[in-house]
């Protein structure tokens, strides 16, 4: 296939900047930089009128915001910064509660060891106690008689 240069073919275009720009179009096409409001609620008293402003006075404005939201992120890091260490410290100190929380209770395990050891040791004395009831009273008036002599001689 051959292929042939139009001759009628469009010439490019070219795209052309202004620094102010007179026409009720143009006008509309820069409101349309700003159609967004933080606030619904709010007058339109409150914000900047942007639309006599040329493309420098834009780009400085809006250059004006990006700095002070890259302020504003940087005190967020900062915050969040702070945060995260606080969150470690926390972290840390809960480590060493868990620590000291894991001796008590292996210390509360051992005694409670001990007291069921002697708690055995008391149930199986009062069982021999209970037994051997006859003898416990024989010793007892044997002490009370040897006490009534002593004190009658």
């Amino acid at each position: 296939t051959n292929r042939t240069t139009n001759t009628n073919s469009p010439t490019p275009k070219s795209v052309r900047f202004r620094d102010s720009s007179p026409d009720a179009a143009h006008a509309a096409s820069r409101a349309a930089l700003f159609p967004y409001k933080d606030d619904p609620a709010s007058s339109d008293a409150s914000l900047p009128d942007h639309a006599d402003l040329d493309n420098q006075q834009i780009h400085a404005y809006h250059s004006r915001v990006m700095a002070e939201q890259d302020q504003q992120l940087d005190a967020l890091g900062e915050s969040i910064g702070r945060q995260r260490e606080l969150s470690i410290q926390i972290g840390d100190e809960l480590d060493g509660h868990v620590q000291l929380l894991d001796e008590v209770d292996e210390g509360v395990d051992r005694h409670q060891g001990q007291l069921d050891r002697a708690k055995r040791r008391l149930e199986i004395v009062a069982r021999k106690a209970r037994d051997n009831m006859q003898l416990t009273i024989i010793a007892i008036l044997i002490i009370i008689l040897v006490l009534l002599i002593v004190t009658l001689k």
